[in-house]
């Protein structure tokens, strides 16, 4: 009997310390990758209730310098501790640009674990963060966001936000993953030495590991949504176009804040910009072979602090390798208008005034002048003046452009406070952001789903020091995906901010669930976009719905535009010729001349009620 009673005792003992030490111990279960080993993991808590299991810091691929990611990785010995981030991927420092959105940036990365509080870089970077809900997943397992981050292609870090609250509350599993930027990750050179777009592999390397390995995490691989931001939301259209490089890697994406159409560079742009490379660092420029075995044998350390400043970036690829596919074979939006490309369905929207800081960093409190607001569109019209023409000669017929944009964007009868402010963002807004938006939509809605939004939601403990004209600018949504209102900080968040955060987490997560953002928990009507007027969702206190086609200023960027600029390089090309042949000139000027009467009737006909 003793014996019996003492067996019983064990029993309950080693049963009660074995459950004990799985739920207080730091670290998460084991999980067996095939083919790489055994990783442990962390639990992050939040609050005394709130746990998600966090595998960190997890080789995805390797890469050598100035070439394609490998995916075939030797297995680790004995456990891998994932249990830390790796360091991020080189990049200069972030420079403070506009204190709000320094703030905002620095409330988005939360409380995330970062040893003795400095990033640490390193050229060795291909590493993943993958965070799951804590208990059982669903039957299928858990619907899988991969993040992509935001940065311009030249700086960023996985740990740039804080996915806590919205795989807590959403039972998502989010990961977020490290690619190489600036020259590492988009050097290029026009004879094929350097493909470029070496970022863009890393990330489908990232997406075919994610494919790969997340049921082992209880994760559902054939619900896999890529989302992004800025240059992530750029990115994340660039994979719906690249071939054979991400198809069948995911099945849905959100794209916010970036442009799916944004023209990118090709090769033989950035022969300026090696010519300087090579004098800064002291490289032989031709043949490019030397040049890169120069650059090769230089730290990344003193290539990222001596690097001049260059817009790295994507580039059209075809062309450019024997041994890999071309990531991009020609110009996105042409990609989209013959229809190849991998046809997902997407949530694609903006904030309403997307580059307000850094546009109006130094006027953000100060009333403009009417000849501000027609340098600023004197500046529009050259620009794309030279883009047509492709030189500097820009002649004396832009103000034929400019006059169209302050037309329509003047308003000399308003006394609303900051009024040349916000036209100037809007003028800005409307024709980087919302018309290509709606040429997207107008393209792609065609063959798949496709939910819009504008993010409106001006949440009064984040814009409490701006002037009231200003909406919500870049980064702020942000904010409200990732539910940093329930995030344990210094920043003293409002009731209505937490209900916003709620609802717009609930609506991703609902997407990304069932490709249906109104799926389920959540009382907002929110309809596919169709044609002609293409509905979205207003994402405010009252998220009502509003129309595309009713923007009759996107209409001008869209429709009419265009074609006010072609005339103008056509009276440009006239003047350049000379006046020996006066006939040429008087058909062109004639052009011209018809082409203000036609706007002034467009204008009238647009304007009218």
């Amino acid at each position: 009997m003793w014996s019996k009673n003492l067996l019983i005792c064990v029993y309950f003992y080693v049963t009660y310390n074995l459950f004990y030490t799985c739920v207080n111990s730091i670290d998460a279960p084991y999980i067996h990758i095939p083919g790489n080993g055994i990783i442990s993991g962390t639990y992050l808590k939040m609050y005394r209730t709130q746990n998600i299991k966090a595998y960190l810091g997890i080789r995805y691929a390797h890469a050598a310098r100035f070439s394609p990611p490998d995916i075939e990785l030797p297995p680790w010995k004995g456990v891998f501790n994932a249990t830390s981030f790796a360091p991020s991927c080189w990049q200069k420092a972030r420079v403070p640009t506009n204190a709000q959105l320094d703030k905002v940036l620095d409330v988005l990365s939360g409380d995330m674990p970062n040893e003795n509080g400095a990033k640490k870089y390193d050229e060795n970077c291909l590493h993943l963060n993958v965070y799951v809900p804590d208990g059982l997943p669903e039957v299928d397992g858990y619907a899988v966001i991969v993040w992509i981050h935001s940065g311009n292609f030249t700086t960023g870090s996985p740990i740039d936000i804080e996915p806590f609250q919205l795989v807590f509350k959403q039972k998502v599993i989010v990961v977020t993953f490290s690619y190489r930027l600036n020259i590492f990750g988009f050097f290029s050179t026009d004879d094929g030495e350097a493909q470029g777009n070496f970022g863009l592999m890393d990330q489908s390397a990232a997406l075919y590991w994610v494919k790969k390995n997340i049921n082992y995490f209880g994760g559902d691989e054939n619900r896999i949504t890529l989302m992004g931001h800025d240059a992530g939301a750029i990115s994340a259209a660039l994979h719906m176009t690249s071939g054979e490089w991400s198809k069948g890697a995911f099945h849905k994406a959100i794209i916010m804040s970036g442009n799916p159409l944004v023209p990118v560079r090709f090769p033989h742009e950035f022969n300026n910009d090696l010519d300087r490379i090579s004098n800064i660092f002291g490289c032989a420029r031709r043949p490019t072979s030397l040049l890169i075995q120069c650059l090769k044998r230089i730290d990344a350390k003193i290539i990222t602090e001596n690097l001049p400043s260059i817009q790295w970036g994507p580039i059209v690829d075809y062309g450019l390798s024997n041994t890999s596919y071309p990531f991009i074979e020609n110009q996105p939006e042409n990609l989209f208008k013959s229809g190849t490309y991998h046809k997902v369905p997407l949530i694609v929207g903006i904030t309403d005034m997307e580059e307000v800081l850094t546009l109006l960093d130094e006027y953000i409190s100060t009333e403009l002048t009417t000849e501000d607001i027609k340098s600023f569109f004197s500046d529009i019209a050259v620009n794309d003046i030279y883009k047509v023409t492709g030189n500097n000669e820009w002649c004396t017929n832009f103000p034929i452009v400019s006059d169209a944009i302050n037309f329509m964007y003047s308003d000399e009868n308003s006394e609303e406070e900051m009024k040349i402010n916000t036209n100037i963002i809007n003028s800005h807004t409307e024709k980087a952001y919302l018309t290509p938006l709606e040429t997207f939509i107008d393209i792609v809605s065609k063959h798949q789903t496709v939910y819009s939004y504008i993010f409106k939601f001006r949440s009064k403990t984040l814009s409490s020091d701006l002037p009231n004209w200003i909406g919500v600018p870049k980064y702020f949504d942000q904010i409200f995906v990732w539910g940093i209102p329930y995030v344990g900080n210094v920043v003293e968040w409002k009731p209505t901010d937490k209900k916003m955060a709620d609802i717009v987490m609930t609506l991703w997560a609902n997407f990304a669930k069932a490709s249906n953002p109104t799926k389920a928990n959540v009382y907002v009507k929110w309809s596919a976009m169709e044609p002609p007027r293409y509905s979205y969702l207003i994402v405010d206190e009252s998220f009502n719905t509003g129309y595309l086609s009713d923007n009759r200023r996107v209409q001008f960027w869209k429709n009419l535009y265009p074609k006010i600029v072609n005339f103008a390089t056509e009276c440009c090309n006239s003047t350049n010729g000379g006046t020996t042949n006066l006939i040429p000139y008087i058909n062109h000027l004639a052009i011209c001349l018809s082409c203000l009467i036609c706007l002034d009737i467009y204008i009238y006909t647009i304007d009218r009620p």
